[in-house]
């Protein structure tokens, strides 16, 4: 499975290798709206193109190590990052009994 929207994001063509996670969130806006969002995230693998910035939805890119990542990344953000680091480690799942935050890892 391919995602366009890597392509037009930062010019990486990237092939899935696995589900990294499922989470929902909610966000409350300025003028009071809320929503849900539904999050899902992958372990992809860069396979054509050159990272560079779009210009739109992103600014600068670039690769790091995992040592080595910008700081100031939201507890989200390294969610994602650390659920797809190993190739063949389970998807994450929130945890559905509903017991404050733990989290459920399915192979």
């Amino acid at each position: 499975m391919r995602f366009p929207a890597v392509v037009d994001a930062v010019t990486v063509r990237a092939e899935v290798e696995r589900i990294g996670g499922v989470d929902n969130h909610e966000a409350v806006y300025p003028n009071g709206d809320r929503c849900q969002y539904l999050v899902v995230w992958f372990r992809c693998r860069a396979v054509g193109g050159q990272a560079r910035p779009d210009g739109e939805e992103s600014l600068e890119v670039g690769w790091f190590a995992p040592d080595a990542l910008p700081p100031g990344l939201g507890e989200r953000t390294m969610l994602r990052i650390e659920t797809t680091a190993a190739p063949q480690a389970p998807a994450w799942f929130p945890e559905l009994a509903g017991d404050g935050g733990s989290a459920a890892f399915m192979s």
